[in-house]
């Protein structure tokens, strides 16, 4: 998931500047620069806070992110869960027991969504 691009891509949607969304997280503009260039990891806590710095659930934008990169979140072998859930983690670094919850339930539903749009289009040609 390319969290960097997606913040940038969510914060220029807004309109805002780098120094408007980085006062509202409680960070600085170049900071936020690393972070949206990927030159810097972004931990789960400073997510949620510029997620809300955006306006934007966590949920919801990891949702946008991955529609933006065009990942499949349910491969057809092994476990889809399971394997979003690592790389998430991997992405986060230390994540508490509480998000590691919340991070699940989001792949779950993402799985669910994703099976859900495969049923609904048509056979290919």
């Amino acid at each position: 998931m390319n969290i960097g691009a997606g913040l940038k891509r969510q914060r220029l949607a807004q309109g805002a500047t780098l120094q408007q969304v980085a006062e509202r997280a409680g960070t600085d503009a170049g900071n936020l620069s690393r972070v949206e260039r990927n030159a810097q990891d972004v931990s789960f806590r400073r997510l949620c806070r510029l997620c809300s710095a955006l306006g934007v659930r966590v949920v919801d934008f990891l949702r946008q992110v991955e529609q933006w990169d065009g990942i499949e979140t349910a491969p057809p072998e092994g476990d889809g869960v399971s394997r979003r859930l690592r790389s998430m983690v991997r992405l986060f670094g230390e994540v508490p027991r509480r998000d590691q919850v919340l991070l699940i339930g989001l792949a779950r539903s993402m799985r669910q969504q994703n099976a859900d749009a495969r049923r609904k289009r048509p056979p290919e040609r």
